[in-house]
């Protein structure tokens, strides 16, 4: 039985309504705007507004989702840190208007109806991001154990998602006894009348316990009576956007194959690729120009840098690079990983990789179909055959087109350990499961972001409540052995 579908769907839901509601505050300003300086709520004037307010419109949500004001830590940064924020998105998206006007110059906004405009869309703003800071009420959570590592999972729940949802307890299935310093409800042959008794609007359990018939139906049917059934690998979806490998399975995996839309991944991410590829090409182009020559002119060499990666499918490909080390940076033949301060990398290497700007020839792979815009990295052939053997499920992550950008690589930083391999692995998964074109989106919001900081951060996954649990236990057969 599919557990629910949409529970870890609903984060990418509110950041779109954010953004969207966002993106209508401008409009609205700017037709308050015009009404207060003509004194009329209809003004011929206001159509040669619409360039502006339209570039406008999808700065200032662009701009908040880039300073994280959708995201959780959003609620608890300090509000003197906020108001600084939003001052500055107001004035980037002031100029963007400006700027419209010296583009098309019937776009041009006059002073006072700008003036009113960016007051009162300041206004709305402050009152949507720093008037309402209270966080969402924490669902009532209950969490169904069959055996010791269900236990373990209940634990670790209490422990890293606290903050979104609150645990009320546990049933035990028909036969366990054994539970430590977890407060019991009942059984779960009687989870139906006890969830209705006491108000739990959620119920989790292990994907394996799905699989037991009478559970199965008692499930079902809290699912029809309005109660969210879902797993603990759901919740960290939900609430970190990452996939952690201790708890995937195989069911899981299948599940999550049929997640994303086939329309999607055939016709309408190649389209986007090729449309947002090829003008980001000729708009760099003389950007590309300038690096090109001082890379000549730093070292001596080729300027682009090609590199045997894996595809789709582990089918090699030539990507394609800024060169940034020597030439002889792997004159014995045997690959290394890039390193913090290596040695090998030249005077301008360092700069062009700190900004990812060696990336943008990857272009030319994208319009060519060796990769996509966002997806997993690429990996060379030699490492991909070590990671695999190390990595549990690392070569789910060839059943897609790699990308220029990724779910990863805007999450955690540069890697160059087996360790690192593993906790990119567990975004790429989320990514496989859910990539859309408005997830593709966000992504490219957050690698501007990682641009313009000089790299990605490590994100807040709840990982340090998962150090007891292995991916080893999460196989099937493991989980059978572990059955009440």
């Amino acid at each position: 039985m599919p557990l629910n579908q949409t529970s870890h769907d609903s984060h990418w839901r509110r950041v779109t309504r954010s953004f969207c509601f966002d993106a209508a505050i401008l409009p609205i300003a700017f037709k308050i705007g015009a009404a207060v300086r003509f004194v009329d709520l209809v003004n011929p004037k206001e159509l040669g507004y619409i360039p502006a307010i339209l570039a406008g419109a999808m700065v200032l949500p662009s701009l908040l989702y880039i300073f994280g004001f959708y995201g959780p830590n959003h609620l608890r940064r300090q509000w003197g840190r906020e108001l600084v924020f939003i001052l500055i998105i107001l004035a980037l998206t002031t100029l963007v208007v400006l700027a419209m006007g010296s583009i098309v110059y019937s776009a041009r906004v006059g002073r006072g109806v700008i003036g009113i405009s960016m007051a009162v869309t300041a206004v709305l703003v402050f009152i949507r991001h720093l008037g309402v800071r209270n966080d969402s009420v924490c669902p009532r959570t209950a969490f169904v154990v069959g055996s010791l590592r269900d236990e373990q999972l209940a634990v670790t729940f209490s422990k890293t998602l606290r903050s979104a949802q609150s645990l009320v307890g546990v049933f035990t299935t028909p036969g366990y006894k054994a539970i430590s310093g977890l407060t019991r409800l009942g059984c779960a042959r009687d989870i139906d009348a006890i969830v209705e008794s006491l108000g739990i609007e959620r119920v989790m359990c292990n994907e394996r316990l799905v699989d037991v018939p009478s559970l199965s139906a008692k499930l079902r049917k809290l699912r029809f009576q309005g109660v969210s059934v879902t797993t603990l690998c759901q919740a960290f979806e939900e609430q970190y956007q990452i996939i952690p490998l201790e708890l995937v399975t195989d069911h899981w995996l299948l599940d999550a194959s049929s997640q994303p839309r086939m329309f999607y991944i055939r016709k309408l991410k190649r389209t986007f690729d090729l449309i947002v590829g090829s003008t980001m090409l000729i708009l760099l182009a003389p950007f590309c120009a300038v690096v090109a020559l001082l890379v000549k002119l730093t070292s001596p060499g080729p300027v682009i840098y090609r590199q045997t990666r894996s595809g789709k499918f582990g089918r090699p490909f030539q990507v394609l690079k800024f060169r940034s080390m020597r030439v002889d940076a792997e004159a014995d033949g045997k690959a290394r990983w890039w390193s913090s301060n290596d040695p090998r990398e030249t005077i301008l290497g360092k700069w062009l990789r700190k900004f990812r700007i060696d990336e943008i020839p990857q272009l030319i792979n994208i319009l060519r179909g060796d990769m996509s815009f966002v997806g997993p990295r690429p990996e060379r052939p030699e490492f991909v055959t070590e990671l695999a053997s190390k990595v549990p499920f690392y070569m789910e992550r060839l059943m897609v087109l790699p990308g220029l950008t990724g779910w990863a690589q805007v999450n955690y930083p540069y890697g160059s350990t087996v360790e690192d391999a593993a906790r990119k692995t567990e975004f790429d998964l989320y990514y496989m499961k859910h990539m859309s074109l408005i997830l593709d989106v966000f992504i490219l919001l957050d690698t501007f972001r990682t641009v313009v900081n000089g790299g990605a951060t490590h994100r807040e996954t709840g990982r340090e409540a998962l150090h007891g649990l292995h991916p080893a236990e999460a196989s099937p057969a493991s989980q059978l052995a572990d059955s009440a």
